[in-house]
């Protein structure tokens, strides 16, 4: 019996230097520096190009000796008055830390090889939404086949008797892949989300091959003779987006 008072004994010990230890790491965790940094919050969800507002954001504290190069990547808390109203061009997803890539303006360049050329056709921006194209996409070019032949006195006197272009027959050609809507290389989101104006819609970049001498391939010289043939009037399309199996 005389055991088990002992065992007591050293048992509340053993608890109330627990207890000590606990009370004494906890004041020290408190004296440990810390650098703040931007996170989203756990229940947040920030789609790519929308404006990032004070509800999504919340501060992520890390001790600063286990921070190492952390501050060359991630945004820190201070920097939360410049940040809001920013627009993200990539989706930021709540737990996640506020790096400074997510408010970086995306790359505008048009990337081809040796092999390959950029060719501008002139679009009618009337028979599609510009900003739901986007490089990548594949696109059909449609236009109506110029009439042959002289017109008729009857034809200069009465417009009515002329053929319209709804009964008159169409050239398609295709498909090409985008490369630009106007000067936008990349998606409307991403293109908004870097605060970037649109212009020239009206004209879209497609991606062409060549060979050593220069010339283009066949469907794009179908193309150019297509354009030419209508005095480059702005030509329709039909547009499948990237990644759906599409054919005419």
């Amino acid at each position: 019996m005389k055991g088990l008072p002992g065992l007591a004994v050293a048992f509340a010990l053993a608890v109330g230097a627990a207890l000590l230890n606990w009370s004494y790491l906890a004041r020290r965790s408190q004296d440990v520096e810390k650098i703040g940094f931007l996170g989203i919050v756990a229940d947040a969800d920030v789609g790519r190009g929308e404006p990032l507002r004070k509800e999504h954001l919340v501060r992520v504290d890390i001790p600063k000796r286990w921070a190492g190069n952390l501050e060359d990547f991630a945004i820190p808390y201070s920097a939360e008055g410049t940040v809001i109203g920013s627009r993200v061009w990539r989706r930021q997803i709540g737990g996640s830390l506020l790096l400074g890539q997510d408010l970086r303006t995306p790359p505008q360049e048009l990337r081809i090889s040796e092999s390959e050329r950029v060719v501008f056709v002139p679009v009618d921006t009337r028979t599609f939404v510009p900003s739901l194209v986007s490089p990548g996409d594949q696109v059909w070019f449609m236009t109506v086949k110029p009439q042959t032949g002289e017109p008729t006195p009857a034809d200069v006197v009465s417009p009515a008797s002329r053929r319209t272009p709804s009964s008159a027959p169409t050239h398609t050609i295709g498909p090409f892949e985008v490369l630009s809507v106007g000067n936008r290389l990349s998606s409307g989101e991403v293109f908004r989300a870097a605060r970037v104006s649109q212009s020239q819609e009206n004209v879209m970049g497609i991606r062409a091959t060549a060979t050593r001498d220069g010339a283009l391939d066949g469907k794009t010289l179908e193309l150019m003779q297509m354009l030419n043939d209508t005095d480059f009037r702005p030509v329709s399309i039909i547009w499948s987006p990237a990644g759906q199996a599409a054919d005419l």
